[in-house]
């Protein structure tokens, strides 16, 4: 399922081009910032497709989505039900990426 025109409207956060990025798969050196309820819209995920996937509840993903901080293997899982994988990259002088293996 992906997200129609009419659903990315009612997110106010979502950039619609950014989510449009999705589609033609993301490069690294692009750096599209998305919170993490966009992310999961513009994937044309559920917050109970995501719960499921992740084994926990509908509600516990809305408060995932909401927080300023998370575990690294809670953003993990959150990016393997969507589909992808999460990776953690710094930047050097706004140009270098070294993404992290852990």
């Amino acid at each position: 399922m992906h997200p129609s025109k009419e659903t990315l409207q009612d997110i106010p956060e979502l950039d619609e081009g950014k989510a449009k990025v999705l589609g033609r798969g993301l490069r690294a050196e692009r750096g599209v910032r998305m919170p993490l309820r966009a992310l999961r819209v513009a994937a044309g995920k559920t917050q109970v497709e995501v719960a499921q996937a992740v084994e926990t509840d509908q509600g516990e993903i809305s408060r995932i989505e909401r927080r300023d901080d998370a575990l690294v293997s809670t953003l993990r899982r959150y990016a393997r039900a969507l589909g992808g994988e999460l990776e953690i990259a710094v930047v050097f002088d706004g140009k270098r990426r070294i993404i992290i293996e852990m």
